[in-house]
């Protein structure tokens, strides 16, 4: 063992995250609906194709809140954007998008 750590202490930090066009990095962020009490809780974002990865990165960027709560600054959310994988004849390059708006979603409830 190198250390111990929650995974909560992994918020902020910057990673790099293979076969991302964000070759700088990305930072660790929150999602309510994962779990840091298996393993550490870091789960690869692909909000372009996955509803709850859209929300999630949709509630940090409307939410200061919600940011600050997690001592997150704006340049580790604000300038990150979904980047186009998949194309679907009905719901475009931004699937996940797409269907979160066709559904009325809100929020990730927080």
């Amino acid at each position: 063992i190198v250390a111990n750590f929650k995974g909560i202490d992994l918020l902020g930090l910057k990673v790099r995250a293979p076969l991302c066009s964000y070759e700088a990095g990305v930072f660790v962020l929150p999602m309510m609906s994962i779990r840091s009490s298996k393993g550490t809780g870091v789960v690869t974002s692909v909000p372009s194709d996955s509803p709850d990865d859209w929300v999630a990165l949709q509630d940090l960027k409307k939410k200061p809140a919600f940011r600050e709560k997690y001592n997150l600054h704006d340049f580790m959310v604000m300038p990150f954007e979904p980047v186009p994988i998949i194309e679907t004849p009905s719901l475009g390059y931004f699937a996940a998008g797409t269907g979160v708006d066709q559904l009325k979603i809100q929020s990730q409830n927080c």
